[in-house]
């Protein structure tokens, strides 16, 4: 009788995990794309309105954009696991959801890969996942050894204007301290004002006075403004180097930088794109 009696356990205890992972909700796409990575993406339920890749993840039900996100909305959907990634949402919104009994992991996101490995580890043990997990982080520190000794091969530290926009009208550029920009350095680039704090309105003294080699922009604020030809029309654009060399560049926003299992990739495109010359 003992025989039987380990073997059954596991099975119960086995059963008991995998159904307690049946129902997932993520808020962040850093974490939403991890999740996926692990081979659990059919278990997301719902998602927050960030979490655009793969692309499946955009026809679940939308739990909102951070101070939208209701703990109502959350449990109505019944989640065995709610994903948060810090100071995404607010904590009183974690602590109800916490109280109602719902497994609920919280992960930082500090933009930059270290953290981006810590959120890996933690999604993938809560996942019973871990060996994955590992297999993962592995991949990505490959590729990004790949695309450093590229980096350290080319001379070429371009600069980058990185301008976050919505619409003609509503431009902003980013400076090296306290944005979402940092994965430059992995491409081998440099944030064309790196003593700037934050985000600051776009004005044609600063872009003369930065000459930027590249103007970065997310596709979606690159559309928004209505494409390259409307960008060189931007005063003061076409007296720098960007402007005069039509170096206006674009990368979906989400994966330059919300430093999650793309990162290699979107740095090696960077990458490309500030040195046209590399393969």
């Amino acid at each position: 009788m003992n025989y039987y009696i380990i073997p059954l356990a596991f099975f119960l205890l086995s059963s008991f995990f995998v159904k307690a992972q049946d129902r997932i909700i993520t808020a962040g796409s850093s974490s939403s794309e991890i999740v996926c990575e692990l081979g659990f993406c059919d278990k997301i339920i719902a998602t927050d309105r960030t979490s655009l890749y793969p692309s499946k993840l955009t026809s679940l039900p939308s739990i909102g954009y951070r101070s939208s996100i209701s703990a109502e909305g959350i449990i109505s959907q019944k989640p065995d696991l709610v994903i948060f990634e810090k100071d995404y949402v607010k904590d009183e919104l974690i602590a109800q959801i916490k109280s109602t009994g719902i497994k609920t992991l919280v992960v930082e996101n500090e933009g930059n890969f270290e953290s981006t490995k810590a959120r890996i580890k933690a999604i993938a043990a809560a996942l019973d996942q871990s060996k994955e997990g590992e297999l993962l982080i592995s991949k990505i520190e490959s590729d990004l050894a790949v695309l450093k000794q590229k980096v350290d091969a080319n001379q070429a530290r371009p600069t980058v204007l990185c301008v976050y926009a919505r619409g003609i009208g509503a431009m902003q550029i980013a400076g090296g301290i306290d944005t979402d920009f940092d994965i430059l350095e992995l491409a081998g680039a440099k944030n064309a004002l790196p003593d700037v704090s934050g985000y600051k309105p776009l004005n044609a003294e600063a872009l003369i006075k930065t000459n930027p080699d590249y103007i970065l922009f997310f596709e979606s604020g690159l559309a928004s403004v209505g494409g390259v030809d409307k960008v060189l029309e931007v005063t003061g654009v076409a007296q720098t180097t960007a402007g005069k060399k039509r170096q206006i560049i674009a990368i979906d926003g989400i994966k330059l930088t919300n430093w999650g299992p793309r990162i290699a990739e979107a740095a090696q495109e960077l990458f490309q794109l500030t040195h046209p010359t590399e393969e």
